[in-house]
């Protein structure tokens, strides 16, 4: 019991040193997630995990607004559209430059890539170049619904004209947050 009782201050401790989830936004996940889709979420840093909370807030608010919107599912794509990025995989340090390149130039991206852990900066940019496929792999391995593997995989692709409103506004959100 003694055991308990320190988990439990040393589990207060990291969320108010911001090391952990709140309970807030732990809720949100585990009432939008299974148990597969759980571990998933669980397995990205806590600066991805932020980052796909603010996500599916944004979907949240935004659907409200939408018809037509699977919103069920666009929640769950947007919680775990970048668990292809494994926690520890990409240096903090790198993050900024990494979303830079992608943005502003991505061929440079594609190029620098390099599926090699001894060159932590070119690994860094394949694991951003290829997170998208690898998370929807797997999602898809743990029994993740289609519908959402789809748009993991996807959330980064151009849209074309025959384009789900659900790819939109998942990618409005990414951009936005």
């Amino acid at each position: 019991q003694e055991v308990g009782v320190l988990m439990g201050w040393w589990d207060c401790l990291g969320r108010r040193l911001g090391l952990k989830l709140n309970q807030r936004d732990q809720a949100f996940v585990n009432e939008h997630l299974d148990e597969a889709g759980q571990f998933l979420f669980s397995q990205m840093s806590l600066i991805d995990q932020r980052h796909t909370l603010r996500v599916a807030r944004y979907i949240v608010q935004e659907a409200a607004f939408r018809r037509g919107i699977d919103l069920k599912h666009l929640v769950q794509a947007a919680l775990l559209h970048d668990a292809g990025k494994v926690k520890g995989e990409i240096n903090w340090g790198y993050r900024a430059l990494v979303s830079i390149l992608r943005r502003l130039f991505p061929r440079l991206r594609d190029k620098w890539a390099l599926r090699d852990k001894r060159f932590s900066f070119r690994y860094a940019l394949y694991v951003d170049l290829v997170h998208a496929a690898r998370g929807a792999y797997m999602a898809k391995s743990l029994g993740i619904a289609p519908e959402i593997v789809s748009l993991i995989k996807r959330h980064h692709d151009t849209l074309s004209g025959n384009y789900e409103p659900e790819l939109a506004l998942l990618q409005t959100a990414d951009k936005k947050n």
